[in-house]
């Protein structure tokens, strides 16, 4: 898995979500895995692949707008601000995409690798991570916990500011200026979200890199020692860093397909720290939950190889197991990041090959073998 990775870096570096280096990248994936897949398959798709990020700017600038235009007309103001608001927890805390229709589309790619079992299939087990990597978040690499913090509070004010525009429309005081003036001397902080990123796209070796390796050595693995009833799926997805775009396609154009199959999702991203590793029991900005038996199930794994595990909601932003879940599938997700602070490699240039530590993999992989043949064998 270590070689794959350093491989992956040295070739492409960075990846940044429908560039070259992530098709290249693809590509070389796609060659490692038809040495164990019986199939594979380079699945391209179009997206708008900068309207989760480069939405940002347009509610900053509205937020502005919004401010702005108070002292004109207050039921202006509150329009404004509350459609600003609605649109930026749909498109952009959500992950819905409602604004994409504004962006280009470009092409990303999938690869899809399976391994037949060798009797009857009764079901899918898809093992999956991202291939690609985020131009650097610069606040969060100047200001570290800070810089995550002010991106929360930054996040906040847009509908707080809908909330108060809204309140001002009904009631009247020498408060109401005060109030103006709090969102005024709040808004520097917007810098967050309107300049967030830097020129540099990161190597993205923990993001994701562990989980695409994690799923090659899967097919390694049970293309040795396949199994009796369950199909084995490994994907790197492309584009997740987008808005889950990969993910988000390939769970759409194959719905059916998946739900035929009995399909499972084990979406693995950011595999950092043996003392991290983390089950989760939903992800708080998709508005999604994750089945607790499956919870349960794969845990009995982690107990059984003696792995510690944790099992905790997911707070602060997305994988690719939410688009799973937005489209009725059913997936789980593991990580190796803390989440309880800022991780100083999370989408910062830290994330490199110096950063990069086998032993949470090593362990998760044991899991992930010892998983798959009790649900086989059940």
């Amino acid at each position: 898995m270590i070689q794959f990775i350093t491989e992956i870096v040295t070739q492409f570096g960075g990846r940044y979500f429908g560039s070259e280096q992530e098709k290249n990248a693809q590509l070389y994936t796609k060659e490692v895995l038809e040495q164990y897949c019986d199939t594979v398959e380079l699945m391209p798709f179009d997206s708008a692949l900068e309207a989760h990020f480069q939405s940002l700017k347009l509610f900053c600038v509205v937020y502005m707008l919004a401010l702005a235009v108070y002292f004109i007309n207050v039921q202006a103001a509150a329009i404004l601000a509350v459609i600003n608001a609605v649109l930026f927890v749909g498109h952009f805390v959500t992950y819905r995409h409602w604004l994409d229709f504004l962006w280009k589309k470009k092409t990303s790619y999938n690869v899809i690798g399976d391994i037949e079992p060798t009797g009857e299939v009764k079901s899918t087990l898809i093992f999956a991570g991202h291939i690609d990597s985020v131009k650097e978040f610069k606040w969060w690499f100047k200001l570290k916990h800070t810089g995550a913090i002010l991106s929360v509070v930054a996040g906040f004010l847009f509908p707080l500011l809908a909330v108060f525009l809204v309140v001002t429309m009904f009631v009247s005081g020498g408060w109401i200026f005060y109030g103006w003036l709090f969102f005024v001397l709040l808004s520097p902080i917007l810098i967050v979200y309107f300049d967030m990123h830097g020129k540099e796209v990161v190597h993205g070796v923990n993001d994701n890199l562990t989980g695409v390796a994690m799923s090659v050595e899967m097919a390694k693995v049970f293309s040795a020692q396949r199994m009796k009833h369950t199909r084995i799926r490994c994907i790197s997805f492309g584009s997740e860093e987008a808005g889950l775009r990969g993910a988000w396609a390939y769970a759409k154009k194959y719905k059916q397909q998946l739900l035929d199959e009995k399909a499972l999702l084990l979406n693995i991203d950011s595999i950092k720290d043996l003392e991290h590793l983390a089950i989760a029991t939903r992800e708080t900005n998709t508005l999604v939950r994750y089945d607790n038996a499956l919870i349960s199930e794969l845990k009995q794994a982690f107990d059984a190889e003696g792995v510690a595990v944790k099992t905790l909601p997911f707070d602060i932003g997305a994988s690719d197991a939410s688009a799973f879940r937005i489209q009725g599938l059913p997936a789980l997700c593991v990580i190796g990041l803390r989440t309880d602070t800022l991780d100083h490699t999370y989408h910062t240039r830290h994330d490199n090959l110096n950063n990069l530590d086998g032993t949470a993999m090593e362990a998760l992989k044991k899991v992930l073998v010892h998983f798959i043949q009790e649900r086989d064998g059940k």
